[in-house]
Order: C-alpha cells, then sequence, then structure tokens
C-alpha cells in the first residue's frame, strides 16, 4: 500500500471513529433538550431555507432516511409547532412542509445550548486550524453529498 492510499484509509478510519464518538456525545447531550438529534437535523436543514417547502419524498432523499421514518418524525414536529403542513392542490396525499417561527426558535435555542459543549471540544485549537478543518470537511461533505450511492 502507498502512502498515500495509506492516509486515506486512516482518515476514512477516522472519520468512522469520530462518527460513532459524535454520536454518543450527541446522543447524551440531547436527552436533556427538547429536541432528538434526528428532529434537530430536519429543523436545522429547513432553517437553512426557511421559506422553502419540502416533502417528505424530498426529505427522505436528502435526509438519507427512509421514507416512513421521517413521517414519524416529521409527525413530532407538526406535534411540536417546529413545522407546518398543507395538503398538495392538486395531490390530497401530498404535504408540503414549512418550518414555523416556533421551528426556527427551537433551532436556535437548541444551537444555544450545544455551544458551551462546541466551544470545549475546540477549546485547544488555533482558529487558522479550525478555518482549515472546517474546509476540508466542507470538501469532503460536497464530495460525499454529489456522490450519493
Amino acid at each position: 500500500m502507498s502512502s498515500r492510499e495509506e492516509n486515506e484509509t486512516r482518515i476514512i478510519i477516522l472519520q468512522g471513529i469520530i462518527q460513532q464518538l459524535m454520536t454518543t456525545r450527541s446522543n447524551e447531550l440531547f436527552k436533556k433538550l427538547a429536541l432528538t438529534t434526528s428532529e434537530f437535523g430536519i429543523i436545522n436543514h429547513f432553517s437553512h431555507q426557511p421559506t422553502r417547502s419540502w416533502t417528505v419524498s424530498e426529505l427522505a432523499q436528502v435526509m438519507e432516511m427512509n421514507q416512513p421514518g421521517i413521517t414519524k418524525l416529521v409527525a413530532n414536529l407538526i406535534d411540536k409547532s417546529a413545522l407546518s403542513a398543507t395538503t398538495d392542490a392538486f395531490d390530497k396525499r401530498k404535504r408540503h412542509l414549512l418550518i414555523t417561527q416556533q421551528g426556527l426558535n427551537l433551532c436556535a435555542e437548541t444551537m444555544e445550548k450545544l455551544q458551551p459543549d462546541i466551544r470545549l471540544c475546540f477549546a485547544d485549537w488555533q482558529d487558522d486550524q479550525l478555518t482549515q478543518f472546517a474546509e476540508h470537511n466542507e470538501k469532503l461533505m460536497h464530495w460525499l453529498d454529489n456522490h450519493r450511492l
């Protein structure tokens, strides 16, 4: 195996370990919050374009979740008044989902409550290290997003 291949393999292994550690940490942090990690993922997704509506099918695709799972999460978020649903004018089976002001507030409050742990995680990092790390992660995220299996 070449040096490059060893580095590529090491990065993928490290990313897997980081993903597991982050999942465990997030699950523990979210026990104290009003949302689950999955619910937060959905309203955070909506918060980036708050005027855009999504269907359950579109969400299932972009969030890479099955439709029954998304449907259950959406129902929970509608119950929490974080999302609103309107029936499609042409297809009564289809609903258009929008984030509500309550949902935007809940998303912002959740981020605010997570901030102390986020700051703690990166406390020993220099600003330039954070910038480079963010840029590299964004590049990897875009590649993965554009090459979904």
